[in-house]
C-alpha cells in the first residue's frame, strides 16, 4: 500500500468519524442526555468498525424517535443481532406479514414456508443465516450470496412484518434450532452440590467434574474385567460446519448439556441423546480469533445454565427451556476478545476468562453475579503501572500485553482460593520491546474468591517467548509427602516440566521434565527456570524442545487418588522459533513478531503418561507415533474401574491405570480432543465423548462379544 493510499484511507475514516459525531450531535437535540450518549457510543462505534452487520443507513433510521426500536443495549454488546427486535409483531401485523409471504414468498418458498419450487421448505430447518430478528431482516434485504435468494426492496414496515411473520412460523413446533416448548426435567443444582462433587459420580456438574479437577471417576460398573463389552449406547451428530466440538458435557440427572461450535448449546436426554431443546446465538459475519471456532462448555447453577460467547459476551439460559435470562457484554470482541472456555459457578457467582492474546489484548477472570449477571470483580492479569507486577513489563508493553486466561480454572472451597491458569505475554515470539517477566502471564495465579484479590502467584515461564501459555488445569491434590500431609497444586506445563507447588502459599515444591526440553538446566531455590540462552528465537531460527504446542496443551489430565498417578495427555516434538523484529502491533490483527516451524525427520510421539503425583516420575507410558495430522491430543478421564480413557486421532481407548496397557479401542470416525465423561442413569454407568462432529456415548453390553469396530485388546 502506498503512503498516498494510507493517507486517503486515514482521511476518510475521519471524515466518517466526524460525520458520526455531528449526527450523534442532531440526535441529541431532540432527545434527553441518557439517549444522547448511547446514540453517540453506538455511532462512534460504528464509524470506528466496532459495529458491524448494519448499514449507514439502517443505523441512523433506527436511532431516529418514532423508529420502535430501542437500541441502548447495542452500546453495550455491539452485537445487532442479538438487540435488534422487529417493530412490528402485533397479531395484525403477523397477519400482514403471511399475507406479504404469499404474495412475494411462496412461489419458491411454498405455502407457509413449507417448500415449493426451487428453494428450500422454512419451517422445521435452521436457516444457514441465522434466526434472529435482526437475521432475518438481512436475508430479505440482502438475500444471501450463492444462492437464489435474493435481496428485496420493500417498505421497511412490510419487511419488519415478514420478519415477524416469520420469527412466527419458525418457532412451529420440532423446528431444529428453534426452542419447540419441550423442557428439559431435573431438579435444580444447589451450590453445595457442586462443593461436594466428587461424593456424586452419578453427575457431572463441572467442567473438570469436581472443584478439585481431578477428573476421576467413583464409577466401576465399566471396569476392566468388562470393557471388552463396551457398546456404543448412543449418539448425537450436529450440523456444525466445525471438524469437531471440543465442549466436556456436563450432566444433571438424566438431562445432558453441551456446546457445538460456533456458539450452540443443547440440552439432551442423557439416556438416549435426543434432543430437549437448543439455543443458538447470532454471531457477527465478522470474528476476531486466533484459532478455531470452539466452545468447550457451560456451567449449571439452580435453574440457570451459564455459557461464554465468541463475542465476548456470558450468556445465563434457562436450563429446562434455553431461553435467555440475562445477557452482559463481558468484553470488546472488535479489539479481539472472545470467550472460548467455560465458566465456573462458585456459590451464587460465576467465573470466567477470556481469550485473544494473539491480538494483544489485557487478559483478565471476571466474576459476576448468577442472578443478575451484575459484575462482582475483576482480576487484571497484566498489571497497570503502578499495581504489583508492574515493574515486570518495559515501558508501555503493558497495554498490549496478552496473558489471556481462555480455559477454566480449579476451586478450593476450604481455603476459599480460585486456581487459574493463565496465557503467554504478546507478542508471541519477540521480547526485547517487553522485556522483564512479564506477569502474570505463564503463571497459575491464586485469587480471593470472594474479592478477587491476588493471594499468590507463581509463574512457570518468565518472559515466555515460546507460547507455551499456561492455562492448563491445576489439579488440586491432599496427600502425604514425606511425613506431612500436604495440600498441593500440581501442574503439568506446557514448558516440559511437572510442577509440584503448596496450594496454601504458591511454594515452590518440585519440578521435573516429562518430555524431552532443552531450555533450561534446572531451577533456583524459587523454581526460577535457569534458561539457556540459545534458546530465544532468533532471525536464523532455534530448534527448542518442547515445540509450538508444548509439552500438553488445553486438554485435560486426571489423578487417580488410589494410585497417587497424575494422567498427562502430552506430546514430544521440537520446533524451530523464529524472532520478527520489525513487526508493530496493530488494533485487531494478530501481534505474534515471529514464527515457527516444523523439523525435518523428528522422532516426535504423543502419548498418555502416569506421573508419580509427589515426584512427577514417569510410571508408564502409552505411546503412539505422531503423524502428520497430531497438533494436539485427547484429554483423559481416570475411574475407579481401573481405566483410563483417552483419544489418539479418531481411535477412542480405555488403558489398564495401573499398567498403561491398552484394553479396548474404538474407530468414532471423528478427530477426538475433548476429554471424556461418565456418569450413571439408574443403574447403568456411560462414557460420553465428544469425537468429530458428535456425541457418543457407551455403556456396558454383557450379553454380546465385542464388534470388530469395538475390540478389546486385554
Amino acid at each position: 500500500m502506498t503512503v498516498l493510499s494510507v493517507q486517503l484511507k486515514r482521511k476518510l475514516r475521519a471524515i466518517i468519524v466526524a460525520l458520526g459525531v455531528v449526527m450523534a450531535l442532531g440526535i441529541g437535540l431532540i432527545a434527553s442526555q441518557d439517549g444522547f450518549m448511547w446514540r453517540a457510543r453506538i455511532l462512534a462505534d460504528k464509524a470506528t468498525g466496532r459495529v458491524t452487520d448494519i448499514s449507514w443507513s439502517d443505523l441512523v433510521w433506527m436511532l431516529r424517535p418514532g423508529s420502535g426500536i430501542y437500541l441502548a443495549q447495542l452500546a453495550e454488546s455491539r452485537n445487532p443481532f442479538a438487540v435488534i427486535e422487529s417493530p412490528h409483531s402485533t397479531r395484525e401485523d403477523i397477519d400482514l406479514g403471511r399475507r406479504l409471504f404469499a404474495e412475494h414468498c411462496s412461489t419458491c418458498h411454498g405455502d407457509g414456508g413449507r417448500g415449493g419450487r426451487g428453494a428450500p421448505a422454512l419451517v422445521g430447518r435452521t436457516l444457514r443465516a441465522g434466526q434472529s430478528d435482526w437475521a432475518l431482516y438481512r436475508t430479505i434485504t440482502l438475500g444471501v450470496p450463492g444462492t437464489g435468494m435474493v435481496g428485496w426492496e420493500l417498505p421497511r414496515k412490510d419487511v419488519w412484518r415478514l420478519v415477524s411473520y416469520l420469527h412466527h412460523a419458525l418457532a412451529a413446533p420440532n423446528a431444529p434450532g428453534r426452542l419447540d416448548g419441550a423442557v428439559a426435567q431435573f431438579e435444580p443444582v444447589a451450590a453445595g452440590e457442586i462443593t461436594d462433587g466428587r461424593n456424586h459420580p452419578e453427575t457431572w456438574l463441572t467442567y473438570s467434574g469436581s472443584y478439585d479437577a481431578q477428573r476421576h471417576s467413583r464409577l466401576n460398573q465399566i471396569n476392566r474385567d468388562n470393557i471388552g463389552h463396551l457398546r456404543v449406547s448412543w449418539t448425537r451428530q450436529f450440523e456444525t460446519t466445525a471438524d469437531r466440538v471440543e465442549a466436556t458435557p456436563i450432566v444433571r440427572g438424566s438431562t445432558m448439556f453441551v456446546t457445538e461450535p460456533p456458539n450452540s448449546v443443547h440440552a439432551l436426554d442423557a439416556a438416549s441423546g435426543k434432543v430437549i431443546w437448543t439455543y443458538t446465538r447470532q454471531l457477527p459475519a465478522r470474528l476476531l480469533l486466533c484459532c478455531a471456532a470452539a466452545n468447550r462448555g457451560v456451567a449449571l447453577l439452580g435453574d440457570r445454565l451459564f455459557v461464554g460467547t465468541l463475542d465476548g459476551h456470558l450468556v445465563a439460559l434457562d436450563a429446562s427451556s434455553g431461553k435467555v435470562v440475562w445477557d452482559v457484554n463481558v468484553a470488546g470482541q472488535a479489539n479481539g476478545f472472545s470467550i472460548t472456555g467455560a465458566p465456573l459457578v462458585i456459590d451464587d457467582m460465576v467465573v470466567t476468562g477470556v481469550a485473544g492474546g494473539e491480538f494483544g489484548v489485557r487478559g483478565f477472570i471476571d466474576a459476576y453475579d448468577a442472578a443478575s449477571g451484575k459484575r462482582r470483580w475483576r482480576f487484571y492479569t497484566v498489571p497497570a503501572p503502578g499495581e504489583q507486577g508492574s515493574e515486570s513489563w518495559a515501558g508501555d508493553s503493558w497495554r498490549t500485553g496478552g496473558a489471556p486466561t481462555w480455559l477454566t480454572g480449579s476451586f478450593d472451597p476450604q481455603l476459599r482460593m480460585i486456581y487459574w491458569g493463565v496465557g503467554n505475554p504478546s507478542p508471541n515470539f519477540y521480547g526485547e520491546d517487553r522485556k522483564g517477566d512479564n506477569l502474570y502471564s505463564d503463571s497459575i495465579v491464586a485469587l480471593d474468591a470472594d474479592t478477587g484479590k491476588l493471594r499468590w502467584h507463581f509463574q512457570f515461564t518468565p518472559h515466555d517467548v515460546h507460547d507455551w501459555d499456561a492455562v492448563q488445569i491445576p489439579i488440586l491434590v491432599d496427600t502425604t509427602i514425606g511425613n506431612a500431609q500436604r495440600k498441593l497444586l500440581v501442574n503439568a506445563n506446557r514448558n516440559g516440566f511437572y510442577y509440584v507447588l503448596d496450594r496454601t502459599n504458591g511454594q515452590f515444591l518440585r519440578a521435573a521434565p516429562f518430555v524431552r526440553q532443552s531450555w533450561a538446566d534446572g531451577f533456583d531455590v524459587n523454581g526460577r527456570p535457569i534458561v539457556r540462552p540459545d534458546s530465544a528465537p532468533s532471525r536464523e531460527g532455534a530448534l527448542v524442545y518442547p515445540g509450538i504446542s508444548g509439552a500438553t496443551n488445553w486438554e485435560s489430565p486426571s489423578y487417580d487418588p488410589t494410585l497417587r498417578l497424575v494422567y498427562v495427555p502430552s506430546i514430544d516434538r521440537g520446533s524451530v522459533f523464529y524472532a520478527s523484529p520489525n513487526q508493530r502491533w496493530e488494533n485487531g490483527a494478530q501481534h505474534l513478531s515471529g514464527g515457527f516451524s516444523s523439523i525435518p525427520d523428528d522422532e516426535a510421539s504423543v502419548a498418555v503418561k502416569a506421573l508419580d503425583v509427589a515426584t512427577g516420575e514417569v510410571r508408564w507410558q502409552y505411546v503412539r507415533p505422531m503423524r502428520e495430522t497430531h497438533t494436539i491430543v485427547a484429554g483423559v478421564l481416570s475411574t475407579e474401574g481401573h481405566l483410563v480413557f483417552g483419544g489418539d486421532l479418531e481411535t477412542f481407548f480405555a488403558l489398564d491405570s495401573e499398567t498403561g496397557r491398552e484394553l479396548w479401542r474404538f474407530d468414532t470416525g471423528g478427530r477426538i480432543v475433548a476429554a471424556p465423561i461418565s456418569y450413571r442413569i439408574g443403574e447403568r454407568q456411560y462414557i460420553a465423548i465428544a469425537a468429530g462432529r458428535s456425541i457418543f456415548a457407551f455403556a456396558v453390553d454383557a450379553g454380546k462379544p465385542p464388534t470388530k469396530e469395538a475390540k478389546a485388546t486385554r
